[in-house]
Formats: structure tokens, C-alpha cells, sequence
């Protein structure tokens, strides 16, 4: 995908696969060198934190939605890369060095709980007594959780917490309840492409509409522009085989409806380049037609619009109106501006509706060379 309006860029991130919550309840008695008449308190903290991830077999890429080429483990698919892991963020087995689609099928947790527990001696005295409890646990994913590459793949700790429950059922034995709780946050190094806001000043007198000579059709469709009554490939205004639109004729286009009594062209103005407090100019060239016999009374609304994101048109919206004297044989070229763009703007159009009123009896304009420049608050 190229950059430019489509705002595409290509990165790569950590994206998240899985969040995993889950606690681990640890039980230890404490014998002291000495009686105690109470237990004042326990301070108590988790240290060294880890998680390896335990994976199954590879997973068969028939399997696997969205797998990658250059993901697949060499030997196991006809034709496809070899691709060693050699990411520090996760291991395998020796024996299976390749990178590829695989189930995380659990993940051991360990770390260390370390205690401060202040007790009151015989004496009035408060002392206290430091220790630390190693612990583990397996925690089992069900379902197995499919991953395309297991060396980018990471493991956060989030959310850490430990609550500890005491009693002393001897002056010199303390019976501990500690509960350690935690969300496995499960992410996979990824490239995705992603849309940038550009800033202001890159788009600030750019053109931003598409098929702008409306040069691209097929039949009675336009690319790009949403249409009504039009005939696309009418002769255009620079001549050489160039086209323009007819909007509202000819007649004798197996596009138009004669009886009809409008006529429209409208292309959204794409989502990226709509930014509140810029203004947008939107200009066109227009020829009237009027073939033999013909009476003509009609008019041409020329409109910039813009929505918030419910789809709601926002109070924000220009319209000029150009009526049949303003327009003649000659290709002349027309503009409206817009009110900058309001806040809450997320989207927005373009349009050009001709519309016959009492009297006419088969006229026409033919549009050509339309165009929508970014401009400055």
C-alpha cells in the first residue's frame, strides 16, 4: 500500500492476542526462635516474576486463518522458507528450532513472595523476621491459544497483587495463607499497516478527490462517484478523446431517465484529510447544452458537507447556487468554499445536483475537471 491520503504506513507492533487472568494461593508455616505474644503485622511483596510459555506441535497452516509464508516450518510445508527462531522472548524445544503457527497450550508462572513479619516477643519487643517463599504454577490454556510465530511473542505480568492471611496457633508457629493475583497479558510481535494522521501542513493545498476528469467508467457508472441520471463519456473540455459527465442528459443516453427531474454527482472526501478549522475548495467546469428547440430553466447546487461520527450532517455545510444565466456554451469554471470544518467532523462530501424547474424541456450541463483543494483555517 502506497502512503499519501490513504495515511497507510506499514509498522510493526505488539499486538494483543490474549489476556489471561488467574491467582495462585500459597500456604507456609513459620516457626520463630522465640515465643511471641502476638503478630503486629506482615509486610509481604512479590519478587521475580516470570512466565514461560510451554507450546505444542505446529499447527497446520490449512488450520490457521491468516497464515504467513514465511511463518511455516521448513520441511513440514512443500515450498515454503525456512525461518529459525532467534528471538530471546520465548524458547522451544532443541529439537524443534523453527519458527512457525503453534499452540500455547499453558504457561508456568514463578516468582518468590518475600515476607516481613513483626511479631511482639515475651519482652514488649517488637522484632522481625524476614523470609522468602519460592513458588510455581501451571496455568492451562483452554483452548490452546494459536500464535504465528512463537519467538515474537511476549509475556507482561499486569495487574499484580498479593493479599496474606495469618494466624498463631503456638507462640512460635505462624500458619500463612498468601494470595497472589495477576493478568497474563499475551502479546505477538506483528506488521500491520495503520492509518497516520498526517499533519496539517501536508495536506494544506493538496487535491484530494479521485477520478476528478471522470475519465474512469464503465457503462453508465463513474468510479468512484455515487450518480443519478448522469451519462459519463460525454465529449470533455480539452478535447484529444477527453471526457466530461452529462448530468441530466442527453437524452438519447441509455443512462438518463428524460423524465427525471434532477440529477447528481457526489464522491466523499476522504476521512484523513478532514481536519476541524481547515476550509476545502471545491471547484468544477460546466457547460451548458441546450439542443434544438429546447427551453431551458434550471439550476446547480454546488455543496460541501461534513457528518460527526453517529453520520449526522453536522450545521456546517456550503452551498452555492448557480442558476442557468450564470451558465452558457462555454466551458467556465465554478468554485464554492466551505466554513472550516467543524469539531466532531469525522466525514464529509462533495456534490453537484442539477435540478429543472417549470418550463425547461430537455437541457443539460456536462461537469468536467472536478477537484477539492485543502485549505488553510
Amino acid at each position: 500500500m502506497p502512503n499519501g491520503f490513504t495515511g497507510c504506513v506499514l509498522v510493526k507492533l505488539p499486538i494483543v492476542i490474549a489476556d489471561v487472568t488467574d491467582s495462585i494461593i500459597v500456604d507456609n508455616t513459620t516457626c520463630l526462635d522465640e515465643l511471641a505474644k502476638k503478630i503486629d503485622h506482615i509486610d509481604v511483596v512479590v519478587r521475580d516474576l516470570e512466565a514461560d510459555a510451554v507450546y505444542g506441535g505446529f499447527i497446520s497452516p490449512n488450520n490457521l486463518n491468516g497464515f504467513r509464508q514465511n511463518v511455516i516450518a521448513p520441511g513440514r510445508v512443500p515450498n515454503f522458507i525456512n525461518n529459525f527462531c532467534s528471538s530471546p522472548k520465548t524458547s522451544v524445544h532443541p529439537y524443534e528450532k523453527e519458527c512457525g503457527p503453534r499452540e500455547l497450550r499453558s504457561i508456568t508462572v514463578h516468582g518468590t513472595i518475600h515476607k516481613q513479619i513483626y511479631y511482639v516477643n515475651r519482652d514488649d519487643d517488637v522484632r522481625h523476621l524476614g523470609e522468602d517463599i519460592p513458588f510455581t504454577k501451571t496455568v492451562k490454556l483452554d483452548p490452546p491459544l494459536p500464535v504465528m510465530n512463537p519467538g515474537n511473542t511476549d509475556i507482561e505480568f499486569k495487574d499484580v497483587d498479593v493479599d496474606i492471611a495469618f494466624d498463631m496457633p503456638r507462640p512460635v508457629r505462624i500458619n500463612q495463607t498468601a494470595t497472589v493475583s495477576f493478568v497474563l497479558k499475551i502479546t505477538e510481535d506483528q506488521q500491520i499497516f495503520i492509518q497516520t494522521c498526517l499533519p496539517d501542513q501536508d495536506i494544506v493545498g493538496q487535491q484530494v478527490l479521485s477520478n476528478t476528469g471522470f475519465e474512469a467508467f464503465s457503462g453508465c457508472v463513474l468510479d468512484v462517484w455515487q450518480t443519478s441520471n448522469v451519462a459519463p463519456g460525454e465529449p470533455g473540455r480539452n478535447g484529444n478523446g477527453s471526457f466530461s459527465v452529462g448530468l441530466g442528459g442527453p437524452a438519447t443516453s441509455d443512462c438518463i431517465n428524460p423524465t427525471a427531474e434532477t440529477a447528481s454527482l457526489v464522491q466523499s472526501i476522504p476521512n484523513e484529510v478532514i481536519r476541524p478549522g481547515l476550509r476545502y475548495e471545491f471547484c468544477f467546469y460546466i457547460q451548458d447544452v441546450v439542443p434544438t428547440g429546447i427551453v431551458e430553466n434550471y439550476r446547480v447546487d454546488a455543496r460541501i458537507a461534513f457528518y460527526n461520527e453517529t453520520g449526522q450532517e453536522i450545521n456546517s455545510s456550503q452551498v452555492t447556487t448557480f442558476q442557468e444565466t450564470e451558465i452558457n456554451g462555454t466551458w467556465t469554471r465554478k468554485c464554492v468554499t466551505s466554513n472550516a470544518a467543524p469539531e466532531g467532523a469525522v466525514s464529509g462530501n462533495v456534490s453537484i445536483v442539477f435540478t429543472r424547474e417549470g418550463g425547461d424541456t430537455g437541457s443539460f450541463v456536462r461537469i468536467d475537471d472536478a477537484t477539492l483543494i485543502v485549505r488553510g483555517a
